[in-house]
C-alpha cells in the first residue's frame, strides 16, 4: 500500500488536493482508478493498493469513528495459541481493540506492517511500524501541519523543504550514527521498527517503542541443543508459511547457509502440512568470478530435486541509479544491493510478487562471544573456560588467554559501547559546532539503560542497524517500485523471540556459527552446506562499480569535496590500499578502511549532487 496525508494543527479543515497531489508523485506505481482517499476535518489521507504486488491495504471503521488502516501482511498473536489468522481483518481487530487497550495491542501484531490508526474524537493520529519492519514511514510537522508518508517524495509533492540536516550527515559520513529516527533531511523524521508516533492537536509529537521484544534480555545459563533447535523448527516454520502467498513466492538462494535454510524449509513444508504453494529458487550466479556460488546452488538443488532460475546480472547501472536519488531523495543502492534489484523482472514473469531472503540469519543466530563479559562478571568461569577453544599446550593456552582478555575482560571493563571509530579523511574543522561528542555522550548513556546486558546489547547490534537504516530505506522502495514485496522469515517476531531467548553459550561454539540453525534444519540443508564455513564477499563488485563511476576521484568535483567534509588525497590513497588488497582476495586490518566504507563517500557526494538537498 502507498499511502500519505496531511493532518493540520492549526484547526483548518484538511484539503484533499493536497493528499492526492501527494499520491500522484510516488514512486512505486500507483493505479489511479483504486485511489481512496479519507477526509475527516483536519485529516486528509490518500491511498491506493500496489497493482504490480496484487494486494492492498487492510481499512476499517469502528462503531466509535475510529479509523484505522493496516498495510502489509499482518495477524494477530494469541496467547492461548500460535498464531490467529484474521484473513485480513488486522484493521477491523485494531479498530475495535484499540478503545479498550490503546496502543498496547499494537505489541499483538505479527508481520511486516505499517498501521495508522485516527481517532476523530480526540483528532489524534497514531503512525506505528512492526518491529523489525521494513514498510517505513516519513514524517515532517512544523507548527500548523503534521504530513506523512510511505515516501520521501510524497513529503516534497506537500511542500516540505528538503534541507540538509548537517549532524545527521556528519555522522553518516562517519558511521556513527546516534539515532535511528532522524533522516538526513531536517525536520524529516523515519518510524523505527518497534515504535509509533503519536500525534494530537496542541501536543508535541511523542514517540515512544510499543514492543516488548526489545525487553527479552538473553538467559545467562545453557540449554541443550536438541531442545533449542526444535523451538527454533516451529518458529521457522511458521514464518516461512505465513510468508509465502497462496499462489506461491520466490526465494532468494545464494548458496549460503540462511537463504538456503529457508529454501530447504520451505520445500519441506508441503509434504509436512499439505500446503500446496510453489516456492521457487531464484539465484545470482557470477560465472568465473571468486563470488561465485554455483556450486552451492547446486548441492541445494540436488539435495531438494528442485531447479533454481539463476540470473547472471549486468552492471552496475549509474545513470539509472542517479535518476532514482532525484526521484526518491533516497541514497543510491549499494553494489550488491543493486545486483538483487535485477530480480524483480525475471520473477515478476514467473507470475511472482514475493520473494523471501535470508536478511537477519546473521543478526539473530549466528552465535557469538557477546555473552562472555556476562559470564565473566557472574564468576561463570568454566563454562567461559571451555568456550575459549581447544588446547592445553603453553601456545594454545596463551591463544585462549588473550582471546578472553580481549572479548570478556575489555568489553566489561569498557563498556557496551565501542569506542567511536576514526577516519582520518574526515575533515575535522568541518563538524566543529554540530555537537557530535554530546551527541554520543547521550546515545552512550541512552544505550546503558536501554539494554540489561552485553549479550542483550549484542545481540540488537544497535550500531549497525543506526548505520544501515537508510541504505534499508531506499532497498525497500527500490523493490517495491519494482513489483515486488521482499519477505525476510529470519525477523519474523517469532523467530527473533526463540532466538532471545536462547543462552549464548548453548549458541556459540568455538569453530562454528549458526549451531542451533544448523541442527534445526539439518534434514533440509545438503550436508556440505551444512558444514560450510564462511560466504562469499562482494568487495570485487564493490571495486568494479566504484572504478566503472569514475573512481574516488569523481568527488573532486563534488559536493563533499566541494563542502570540505572531506580531505580527498587521503581519502584516495587509503581507497588505494583497500582496492589492491580485494584484487588479491585480502581485507584491510582496520574495518574502517574496508571498501564498503569507501563506497559510501561515493554514496553520498551522489546524494547530495542528485537529491535536490539544499545544504
Amino acid at each position: 500500500m502507498t499511502f500519505c496525508g496531511e493532518l493540520r494543527l492549526d484547526g483548518r479543515p484538511a484539503a484533499p488536493e493536497t493528499a492526492r497531489a501527494m499520491l500522484a508523485a510516488s514512486v512505486v506505481p500507483v493505479d489511479p482508478d483504486s485511489v481512496r482517499v479519507h477526509t475527516d476535518g483536519p485529516l486528509t489521507l490518500a491511498g491506493a493498493p500496489d497493482p504490480a504486488l496484487g494486494a492492498g491495504a487492510d481499512l476499517a471503521t469502528s462503531p466509535t469513528g475510529l479509523f484505522a488502516l493496516v498495510d502489509g501482511p499482518a495477524s494477530v498473536e494469541n496467547p492461548a495459541r500460535t498464531e490467529d489468522r484474521l484473513a485480513g481483518a488486522a484493521a477491523s481487530w485494531l479498530a475495535s481493540t484499540f478503545a479498550t487497550r490503546d496502543t498496547t495491542c499494537l505489541d499483538d501484531l505479527l508481520g511486516d506492517w505499517l498501521a495508522l490508526l485516527w481517532d476523530p474524537c480526540s483528532t489524534r493520529l497514531v503512525l506505528a511500524r512492526a518491529v523489525l519492519g521494513w514498510r517505513r514511514p516519513v514524517v515532517y510537522a512544523d507548527s500548523t501541519r503534521v504530513v506523512f508518508g510511505t515516501e520521501l517524495s510524497h513529503l516534497r509533492a506537500a511542500g516540505v523543504p528538503f534541507r540538509l540536516a548537517e549532524t545527521v550527515f556528519a555522522e553518516t559520513l562517519m558511521c556513527t550514527q546516534t539515532t535511528v529516527h532522524e533522516t538526513m533531511i531536517q525536520g524529516v523524521q523515519r518510524v523505527p521498527g518497534g515504535e509509533l508516533l503519536d500525534i494530537q492537536a496542541g501536543k508535541a509529537p511523542q514517540r515512544r517503542s510499543f514492543s516488548s521484544l526489545l525487553t527479552q534480555v538473553p538467559p545467562l545459563g545453557s540449554t541443550s541443543l536438541a531442545a533449542s533447535a526444535s523451538s527454533l523448527r516451529t518458529a521457522l516454520d511458521a514464518a516461512v508459511t505465513s510468508a509465502v502467498l497462496p499462489g506461491g513466492a520466490a526465494v532468494q538462494l545464494s548458496g549460503g547457509l540462511d537463504s538456503s535454510t529457508l529454501t530447504g524449509i520451505g520445500h519441506r513444508l508441503p509434504s509436512r502440512r499439505g500446503v500446496g504453494a510453489r516456492l521457487l529458487p531464484v539465484s545470482l550466479v557470477f560465472p568465473g568470478q571468486p563470488h561465485d556460488e554455483s556450486a552451492w546452488i547446486a548441492a541445494v538443488e540436488e539435495h531438494l530435486g528442485v531447479t533454481a532460475l539463476r540470473v547472471e546480472p549486468g552492471p552496475y547501472d549509474w545513470d539509472r541509479w542517479r535518476a532514482w536519488v532525484a526521484d526518491t531523495a533516497e541514497v543510491p543502492p549499494r553494489p550488491n544491493a543493486a545486483l538483487a534489484m535485477q530480480l524483480p523482472e525475471p520473477v515478476r514473469a514467473e507470475g511472482l510478487s514475493v520473494v523471501l531472503t535470508g536478511e537477519g540469519g546473521d543478526d539473530w543466530l549466528k552465535g557469538w562471544r557477546y555473552h562472555w563479559p556476562d559470564l565473566l562478571r557472574a564468576g561463570h568461569l568454566a563454562p567461559l573456560w571451555r568456550q575459549s577453544g581447544p588446547g592445553r599446550r603453553p601456545r594454545d593456552l596463551a591463544r585462549r588467554v588473550r582471546l578472553l582478555g580481549r572479548a570478556a575482560y575489555r568489553p566489561l571493563r569498557q563498556g557496551r559501547v565501542m569506542p567511536r571509530p576514526a577516519f582520518p579523511w574526515v575533515r575535522p574543522e568541518r563538524l566543529k559546532g554540530l555537537g557530535l561528542d554530546d551527541r554520543w555522550q547521550q546515545m552512550v548513556a541512552r544505550d546503558g539503560t536501554t539494554f540489561a546486558s552485553h549479550d542483550h546489547y549484542g545481540r540488537w547490534a544497535v550500531m549497525p542497524r543506526r548505520q544501515a537504516a537508510p541504505i534499508l530505506d531506499s532497498l525497500r522502495l527500490a523493490t517495491a517500485a519494482a513489483g515486488i514485496d521482499s519477505r525476510h522469515p529470519f525477523h519474523d517476531k517469532r523467530v527473533v523471540r526463540c532466538a532471545l531467548t536462547m543462552p549464548g553459550s548453548t549458541m556459540y561454539a568455538p569453530d562454528l556459527t549458526k549451531r542451533v540453525m544448523r541442527a534445526a534444519a539439518h534434514d533440509a540443508l545438503p550436508p556440505a552446506i551444512g558444514r560450510r564455513r564462511g560466504k562469499a564477499r562482494f568487495d570485487l563488485e564493490v571495486l568494479r562499480t566504484t572504478e566503472a563511476g569514475g573512481g574516488l576521484r569523481t568527488l573532486a568535483a563534488g559536493p563533499l569535496a566541494a563542502d570540505g567534509w572531506i580531505d580527498l588525497t587521503g581519502a584516495e590513497s587509503a581507497w588505494e590500499h583497500a582496492a589492491g588488497l580485494a584484487r588479491t582476495g585480502g581485507l584491510p586490518r582496520v574495518p574502517q578502511h574496508s571498501l564498503g566504507v569507501f563506497w559510501q563517500l561515493v554514496e553520498l557526494d551522489t546524494w547530495l549532487t542528485h537529491a535536490g538537498v539544499q545544504g
